[in-house]
């Protein structure tokens, strides 16, 4: 798993993860990802598109992830999910904590709502 970070001048910090979210990946990305939502200005886009497995460990960061942003007056959107990764994330009705959108453009969409 790898963690790849873009913060462009007046854009959210999008977070894009890279590989499997099972418990190893989680691991090495866990301390890294929280510290980003942690110091990132305003809202998060987490970049879902190259994930080809959540496990639960690793949907236990994101919410975690989501509710340290809330704390913060911030959102944290989850977009581009893969079809297997977007059924575990409906399975778990992970949509009720986190906003899950289709591509980024929808991401940007649900923080303007």
């Amino acid at each position: 798993m790898e963690l790849q970070v873009v913060q462009d001048a007046g854009a959210p910090t999008r977070l894009v993860l890279v590989g499997r979210l099972d418990a190893s990946g989680t691991e090495k990305v866990e301390v890294l990802f929280m510290a980003r939502v942690r110091a990132a200005a305003g809202d998060v886009l987490v970049d879902m598109t190259a994930v080809g497995f959540v496990g639960s460990l690793g949907i236990r960061l994101l919410i975690s992830a989501a509710r340290l942003a809330e704390r913060a007056g911030r959102k944290v959107v989850l977009f581009g999910a893969q079809p297997p990764v977007a059924e575990v994330f409906r399975t778990v009705a992970l949509d009720d904590l986190i906003p899950v959108a289709a591509d980024e453009a929808a991401a940007l969409a649900q923080l303007v709502a």
